[in-house]
């Protein structure tokens, strides 16, 4: 077994460096695709969970408390308390499968990111939703609008209209029958959004490598993480980032973390992030 450098940090306070150093090295003997799938069912897991608990504890409170979200708009009408149980549970990689070909019909360009990509090139982790970044003009939101209706997505009008409109730069969409939600959030135009693009990865999200999606690159992953969360002090994307490192040490660009991080001004979180991740 490798032995943790000095100032090593477990992802969790209650893991000791010594088994945490053991978990990452049986990480990286799998595939992104199977880290995925560890992640898909900590999710589907962690749903199940959580719906069973809300049930148990007051059915009718339950189905009052969720007759309210539906009229405040918080969950589509279309669902009910007497749905399928297990459509509440499904991870969002579900929603690639759905998305995927619908923004290579129409031509645009896209990225997943987030907790999902996170957890393929690291630490698998749950997380709510799928994130993508898409390239597309404003004026041509509403072509993606009538598309993404036409194969069931629900697209809040009042969040197009702010889009069409030059207000805001996410599109949060939920998919009827999966009861699957993504955000699709409209790429900047800064360098490093454009490299982000550029340097996109196509990977699988199945074991099987039948469904490939687009993916944003370990690096940029690491880079968006320590610039969003500077000042921030998120514990959840220190560890993602400290999870992507640990995994990926040996396979990453260091010289693109490098120049970025200086034009970024994130030197300190970088190094600080290495040498937690033992690199």
């Amino acid at each position: 077994m490798a032995i943790a450098k000095v100032g090593y940090k477990a992802q969790a306070i209650d893991t000791s460096v010594e088994a945490d150093v053991y978990q990452f090295q049986l990480l990286r003997q799998r595939t992104n695709a199977q880290r995925w799938a560890m992640a898909a069912k900590l999710t589907r897991w962690a749903r199940a969970v959580s719906l069973r608990g809300m049930k148990n504890a007051n059915a009718t409170t339950f189905r009052l408390r969720f007759a309210q979200a539906v009229l405040d708009e918080k969950w589509l009408p279309c669902l009910t308390p007497t749905s399928d149980p297990s459509m509440w549970i499904q991870d969002p990689g579900e929603i690639g499968r759905l998305l995927h070909p619908l923004l290579e019909r129409l031509g645009i360009p896209y990225y997943i990111t987030g907790g999902v990509a996170a957890s393929m090139y690291g630490d698998p982790r749950t997380t709510r939703d799928m994130d993508l970044v898409i390239e597309l003009k404003r004026e041509h939101i509403p072509q993606l609008v009538v598309a993404l209706e036409q194969e069931n997505f629900y697209c809040p009008a009042g969040a197009v209209e702010e889009l069409e409109k030059g207000q805001g730069s996410i599109l949060s969409v939920t998919h009827r029958e999966q009861i699957l939600n993504a955000d699709l959030v409209l790429n900047a135009t800064s360098d490093f959004d454009r490299s982000k693009l550029s340097r996109r990865r196509l990977e699988a999200i199945d074991e099987a490598g039948l469904l490939q999606v687009w993916v944003i690159s370990p690096e940029d992953l690491i880079l968006a993480k320590l610039l969003w969360g500077r000042g921030q002090q998120s514990e959840k994307q220190w560890r993602d980032v400290l999870g992507i490192l640990k995994v990926q040490a040996e396979s990453l660009d260091y010289a693109y973390l490098a120049e970025w991080t200086e034009r970024l001004d994130i030197m300190d979180e970088l190094q600080r992030s290495l040498l937690e991740a033992g690199i």
